[in-house]
């Protein structure tokens, strides 16, 4: 399917690995021009450099950590008109004890999973508007629908977002802007490698038991690759997908116990 995308601009954060590089790439595969965004500038280079080999698209990037104000406003005076935004950030790595969180966690948190989006969604979405296209997908976490205690210093942040998200997409849509949250379950990032080779060895056991154990969460039985999740992001980032907007969808291989 042609996504109907060649020609467009896109901003990507996260873009060095993980889920953000696939959907770079598969953006890139359908015409889009790229500006990546990740704190690694050498990961950065890599990726960028990659990305060209592949597809003949123009792809700069920016060297960013979106956890700070300065560091957004640096990414927005670089890139203030794209047709899409996909935001792909990190979470705090903090204590799991919500008893022991301090004031200045939370608002490291909302910083970095709340501010961060919506002043980036904030810079960008009146120019969308007024060139009538525009694409905006902030992925989040399964955890929104399923919140956890353990988790909740990421979760709350999010579910604020996704209000945000709702909202905004309600006035934009006219013009032709969407906004919406992709929440992914487990994916085989380098993230959830570490994060298995973490709890392997907290729990005196192997690699291996850990994956299989984690991947009978969900009743695909397994991890999604990062290019799965983001040819959900990618889709909603096409031309095809201008009545779908404000929705929260979650790819999780069926692992919420819910309905809705």
């Amino acid at each position: 399917m042609d996504l109907g995308l060649n020609g467009r601009k896109a901003l990507v954060c996260g873009a060095s690995e993980g889920i953000g590089y696939a959907a770079a790439k598969l953006l890139a595969s359908e015409g889009v021009n790229l500006v990546l965004v990740a704190r690694n500038e050498e990961k950065l280079e890599g990726a960028a450099a990659a990305l060209k080999d592949l597809h003949a698209v123009n792809v700069d990037y920016v060297a960013a950590d979106l956890g700070h104000k300065e560091e957004r406003a640096k990414v927005l005076s670089y890139c203030s008109d794209p047709d899409i935004l996909i935001h792909n950030g990190g979470w705090p790595r903090t204590e799991r004890d919500f008893r022991k969180w301090s004031n200045d966690d939370w608002l490291r948190a909302l910083d970095l999973m709340m501010l961060s989006p919506i002043e980036l969604i904030t810079g960008v979405i009146d120019g969308m508007a007024e060139r009538k296209f525009g694409r905006i997908v902030a992925v989040t976490s399964r955890f929104v629908k399923e919140p956890s205690a353990e988790l909740a210093l990421s979760t709350s942040p999010r579910l604020g977002l996704s209000g945000f998200i709702t909202g905004v997409a309600r006035k934009y849509a006219a013009h032709n802007v969407t906004l919406n949250t992709a929440l992914p379950g487990i994916i085989a990032t380098e993230t959830q490698f570490q994060h298995g080779r973490d709890l392997a060895e907290a729990a005196g056991k192997s690699f291996d038991q850990i994956w299989a154990e984690r991947s009978s969460t969900n009743s695909a039985n397994r991890f999604a690759t990062p290019e799965e999740f983001a040819s959900l992001c990618v889709f909603l980032c096409s031309a095809h997908s201008g009545f779908l907007t404000g929705q929260h969808i979650l790819s999780d291989g069926a692992g919420y116990p819910g309905v809705f």
